[in-house]
């Protein structure tokens, strides 16, 4: 690998994802560097003085949970990358890590929000996909969103800035819909696009391809984290109406053959999000 690129994640199924196809690749990232909550700033967080005094004794083996278990996640060994589980995400250990292993890129698996201190590690910056059409569908919960507000289903890499999913935009990719599929099918092949759209970040950066990308041309509201029934149920019903599937038709004649949206200066000739989304 010609850059050092190094990977920055909590773990988990996304991470895994990317993992094993960086290892079909044949490609190896500098290094894994899983952050881990602190077991004791949670316990501090506790609303009352009973709940910390119940939990009082489990902490030790919390602690010892999460600095332990990802070191024998064989998932996380994939690629034969060093693996570094460091602390929480943007605490003075995890900048200590990250200045030490010297990268020249860092690729985001699946994090929070990266405060500007580690923004500035690597002189390359960094990079994410957001499993959502940006500037569209910023923030949590992309795909549900993504529905109401007239956007069909995709991702994006981009370079990460200070702010949520506003950083210049490097891709962006429309998730294929036949019509038929379930809400949760939905949903799993954008898990699996947004794996394989990572790894390809990965990739391209550690041979010195990834360009500055292309400024947002606007800024959408920010999308909250919806898990409530009722929300749940009405994007599946959509799903079930068609309505992925008439966004996806809609939106593909500007699309590249690899389904590829253009890049931002050509934002005004899309279909945009209903008016109700636009202010």
């Amino acid at each position: 690998m010609s850059r050092r690129v190094v990977i920055l994640t909590t773990g988990g199924e996304l991470a895994a994802r990317v993992l094993r196809a960086l290892a079909e690749r044949g490609v190896r990232p500098a290094a894994v560097v899983v952050y881990v909550p602190s077991a004791l700033a949670q316990w501090r967080g506790l609303r009352t003085r009973a709940a910390r005094l119940l939990h009082l004794p489990l902490l030790p083996l919390r602690w010892a949970r999460r600095r332990f278990c990802p070191r024998l996640d064989p998932q996380l060994r994939r690629v034969g990358a060093p693996l570094v589980v460091t602390g929480p995400l943007n605490g003075a250990r995890m900048l200590r890590d990250l200045h030490r292993l010297r990268p020249d890129v860092v690729v985001l698996a699946g994090c929070g929000i990266v405060a500007p201190e580690a923004l500035a590690v690597p002189p390359g910056g960094v990079f994410s996909v957001h499993p959502g059409l940006l500037p569209w569908t910023r923030g949590s919960s992309p795909s549900l969103h993504s529905l109401s507000r007239g956007v069909p289903l995709g991702a994006t890499a981009f370079r990460v800035d200070p702010g949520i999913d506003t950083g210049p935009v490097v891709a962006r990719r429309l998730l294929p819909v036949r019509g038929g599929e379930t809400l949760a099918e939905l949903r799993a092949a954008l898990l699996g696009m947004w794996a394989e759209m990572t790894a390809e970040l990965v990739t391209v950066a550690a041979e010195g391809h990834l360009g500055a990308g292309m400024p947002q041309g606007a800024r959408f509201p920010l999308g909250r984290h919806v898990d409530g029934t009722a929300e749940l149920a009405a994007a599946a019903a959509a799903v079930e109406a068609g309505v992925a599937k008439a966004l996806f038709e809609r939106w593909r004649p500007f699309c590249a053959p690899d389904l590829s949206l253009p890049p931002p200066e050509g934002d005004a000739v899309l279909p945009q999000p209903v008016a109700a989304c636009e202010a």
